[in-house]
């Protein structure tokens, strides 16, 4: 597949689900839902942009006229109409939304409240819904062939970006600097996102501690949470390791943490419910008497944002198909001794799982 036509199948699907649920019309500000539509990666402004699609129709945008030309080439819209900086441009909404089109309206999730409190003042004898559960929630959740390798990508470079930069570790350093150096990594020359979690010693026993001055010493366990993006499709990996020599009692508790991950990962592949996935690790670690101390869910779906759906939680019962694709990542948190967490991202396919090859316990001891 083309790209234009990856987008025109997205678009389609699209449309295919809001006649399922009778929408007849969707405004999509700028966002992750608008780049998945329109291939365009634009942030929301004080001046007023969104995408009008009619599920019977061609879409539309309506964007600021200086921008008009610029829009038209990136997302292949045509009908593009611009306002004026002297204009109002939410008078103009009425004119591009029919009132014979229904009396539904469903709205970007994450549009600026403020927008939307504007465009509802505009259409006042319409029903307005969010496009989140219904609509971009379950597009979004299956990947096709291309995001898949993206994400899978991503991941892996993930991954050996953390074992490069733990390679760089020595006495005396701190946190932010091992951050610095591993962002700087993650941005594989590309002007795009990147995100990690550095945490030294009892620092790791914080699951989203983002680190910070501590120095690291001999013999600390170290936890890495990291990852970058590819085409915008982001890697999520952690490792969890000890500056020196481990303890009998931390290989003990990342016994656990291993074991429940890989129970995890054949829950997947036994085709279970996302919430039977928790309770597999999560029943793991219960039944090794550490159930108190594993804080968090099991997982989340990764794809144009880091976290997104099918989520991996015990009572998510929606079941997961192929192109779903996740995190399994358990964790024990022991408060002021150190924490444990062991992160993958899966893809579910038609026989089992795909994953990155992350190495484990070669790296239990650096």
């Amino acid at each position: 597949m083309t790209k234009n036509s990856i987008y025109a199948d997205r678009l389609m699907r699209l449309k295919s689900d809001m006649r399922r649920f009778q929408i007849e019309c969707l405004i999509v500000s700028p966002g992750v839902n608008f780049r998945y539509i329109f291939g365009l990666l634009e942030e929301p402004s004080e001046r007023l942009l969104v995408g009008i699609i009619e599920a019977e129709n061609s879409p539309k945008m309506l964007v600021p006229s200086f921008e008009v030309d610029r829009i038209k080439k990136l997302t292949g819209v045509r009908d593009c109409f611009g306002w004026e900086e002297t204009q109002d441009p939410y008078s103009l909404l009425p004119e591009l939304i029919p009132s014979d089109i229904g009396k539904t309206i469903a709205i970007e999730p994450k549009m600026w409240f403020s927008v939307y409190q504007k465009i509802a003042k505009k259409f006042s004898e319409r029903k307005f819904i969010s496009a989140s559960e219904c609509l971009f929630d379950p597009l979004r959740a299956v990947k096709d062939e291309h995001e898949q390798e993206f994400l899978l990508k991503a991941s892996q470079k993930s991954g050996d970006v953390i074992v490069e930069t733990l390679n760089e570790l020595e006495v005396g350093i701190s946190e932010i600097e091992v951050k610095t150096i591993l962002k700087e990594k993650l941005l594989w020359s590309s002007n795009e996102k990147s995100g990690a979690l550095v945490q030294f010693g009892d620092n790791s026993s914080l699951p989203h501690y983002s680190g910070g001055n501590r120095i690291l010493q001999k013999n600390d366990v170290v936890l890495i949470d990291a990852g970058g993006t590819i085409d915008n499709y982001w890697g999520d990996i952690t490792i969890t390791t000890v500056f020196g020599k481990a303890s009998r009692r931390f290989k003990n508790i990342y016994d656990i943490v291993y074991s429940a991950n890989e129970r995890g990962k054949e829950a997947v592949i036994e085709n279970k419910l996302p919430s039977d996935v928790d309770s597999a690790t999560r029943g793991f670690i219960t039944n090794e008497g550490y159930g108190e101390f594993f804080t968090h869910r099991t997982g989340h779906g990764i794809g144009l944002e880091v976290h997104e759906h099918p989520y991996i939680v015990g009572n998510n019962q929606t079941p997961l198909v192929p192109g779903n694709v996740f995190t399994i990542e358990p964790g024990i948190y022991l408060p002021g001794e150190f924490g444990v967490r062991i992160e993958d991202d899966v893809i579910k396919t038609e026989t089992g799982i795909k994953t990155s090859q992350i190495p484990r316990y070669e790296l239990l001891e650096i």
